[in-house]
């Protein structure tokens, strides 16, 4: 199956706290340029206010944005895909990779250069853009700068599919944000986009997030009634968007490389 890559306690009924969302009467619908037309469900999301700060444009030097999030001191994580070099068929060099943190029409909080790229280990740039690519399709980013002293931290959650099924049971709501390639000036987010469980036999997450190009690597992200937790990275699209399916990698996927990646960043300070 040939998808369409985007270069875009438990026991009780969680709901999303006073998530800091506007949405605009005319700013809320993306017509003409949204594929999703009058059915875009897509609202603004005020990049300045947590946890939207920790969510920011990953820019490609001049080759397009992805999105990215803190999930650690120094650690950003995106979509792996979102690091090839399509001219070399190999990765970006780290330092034309940008990260920038509350990102609205030319202002912003935070900005890094990326200091290391660590694409998940079986990740091939050259491997063609199927369903099975998305369950290697994540990267953690460890930047020149650390940005959580000013954006926090969104921790990932240990989201498989046994998790789903707990969060899915006690009704669950998430929301999903980036910076999408026909709004790439202001962060949107889509609250209460469905998770519709887990791909058979593979480590895939599947949704119904309304994203587009520039919302690759974007968080799926929900409450625990505690904090904000990570649930999924969002890969790819099925063309077919409006009405379609995404596939994100869950979170229990690089949580190991992260926990490692973070000791090992702290040895070194």
């Amino acid at each position: 199956m040939r998808i369409g890559f985007c270069l875009a306690g438990l026991g009780m009924a969680l709901m999303l706290l006073a998530w800091p969302l506007r949405a605009e009467d005319t700013e809320h619908l993306y017509v003409p340029n949204s594929v999703f037309k009058s059915s875009d469900a897509r609202v603004i999301a005020d990049s300045k206010v947590y946890p939207w700060t920790a969510v920011g444009r990953f820019n490609r030097a001049g080759r397009g944005h992805c999105t990215a999030t803190v999930v650690a001191p120094w650690i950003i994580v995106t979509a792996a895909h979102c690091l090839i070099n399509r001219a070399t068929g190999g990765y970006m060099k780290p330092e034309d990779l940008h990260f920038v943190a509350g990102w609205e029409r030319g202002e912003y909080l935070f900005h890094s250069v990326a200091k290391e790229i660590h694409p998940a280990p079986g990740h091939d740039p050259n491997r063609a853009a199927t369903l099975h690519a998305v369950v290697y399709d994540w990267a953690l980013i460890v930047l020149e700068q650390d940005p959580s002293p000013v954006t926090g931290i969104i921790r990932p959650a240990l989201y498989n599919e046994e998790t789903f099924w707990k969060l899915h049971k006690a009704k669950t709501v998430y929301t999903q944000a980036g910076y999408s390639g026909d709004r790439g000036q202001v962060l949107t987010a889509h609250p209460d986009c469905k998770m519709w469980g887990f791909t058979k036999g593979l480590m895939i997450a599947e949704h119904g997030c309304q994203a587009v190009p520039g919302d690759s690597g974007s968080p799926i992200i929900f409450s625990d009634g505690k904090e904000y937790r990570l649930a999924a990275v969002h890969s790819s699209h099925t063309k077919n968007r409006l009405g379609g399916k995404g596939f994100a990698v869950p979170a229990a996927s690089f949580m190991g490389e992260l926990t490692r990646l973070s000791k090992q960043i702290a040895q070194q300070k």
